[in-house]
């Protein structure tokens, strides 16, 4: 009889720590799904429903770190063991980019390329004009964790996208280091360095679990393989690559409408 009654607290004690964060979740698509009609509704982005929108996020957030955090065990320590054991996929990611920047950096690019990507530069840079600093940080944190997910969820594909991101990315911090330092001399890479602090390990983490979620074509129980690639990955975006998403958007935005 002790024993049932221990069983049912234990239930009962799981099925409430799992219906928590649950619930906040469900919340969270709940006020998303009001956003999405509201903007429907007017056809326009207003600075109301831009709030609905970052509630629900936030709550949709917070709702997944919660249901891991009570019915998983120690999913911090697990999301740094699956580092670790992805690490060479990683390093792989860390290496092409550093190749490519140091392409960018010392061969001029030809003169269309050149154009197409200066222009690029000038599109951001029009987008952000006049935004306040609380703004720079939604917009630079929106576009790194829409950079991150894309390099991690389509790595599905044999690890093809990754690899082409770490080539653009490292390409294109090169060829702006070798404008900036043209501009203000060597001394303006140190003052990018705060800028890359926090973004990219988590860029490079993002890309390399993707090439090690396209590896499961080439193991035995390819769909065991699937699930447990793709948990885990999904387990470490959510501990490490988002918050070092946010600490980046913080430093970044912060810096950039102080000093412009």
């Amino acid at each position: 009889m002790k024993n049932k009654n221990r069983f049912k607290k234990e239930k009962d004690e799981k099925w409430n720590k799992f219906s928590l964060g649950i619930g906040i979740l469900i919340i969270g698509i709940f006020i998303f799904m009001i956003h999405l009609f509201y903007l429907l509704l007017i056809g326009a982005l207003t600075e109301f429903n831009l709030y609905l929108r970052w509630i629900s996020l936030f709550l949709i957030y917070f709702g997944i770190v919660l249901h891991f955090i009570l019915i998983k065990d120690k999913p911090f320590s697990k999301s740094w063991d699956y580092i670790k054991k992805s690490r060479n996929f990683i390093w792989s990611i860390v290496i092409i980019f550093l190749i490519f920047s140091l392409i960018g950096f010392f061969v001029p690019a030809p003169n269309l390329l050149s154009e197409k990507i200066i222009e690029f530069l000038k599109n951001i840079i029009n987008k952000t004009q006049g935004m306040s600093q609380i703004e720079l940080i939604v917009f630079i944190f929106n576009n790194n964790l829409q950079a991150s997910f894309l390099g991690l969820i389509t790595g599905i594909i044999l690890g093809i996208y990754p690899v082409v991101a770490a080539v653009v990315n490292g390409y294109l911090v090169g060829f702006v280091g070798v404008l900036s330092v043209n501009e203000g001399g060597f001394s303006v890479l140190l003052r990018l360095l705060p800028h890359g602090i926090f973004e990219l390990p988590a860029i490079f983490i993002s890309l390399g679990m993707g090439i090690k979620l396209g590896t499961f074509i080439f193991q035995k129980k390819k769909l065991n393989a699937f699930k447990d690639f793709f948990w885990s990955s999904f387990q470490v975006f959510v501990f490490i690559v988002i918050p070092l998403l946010i600490f980046a958007a913080l430093i970044e935005g912060s810096l950039i409408a102080i000093f412009g």
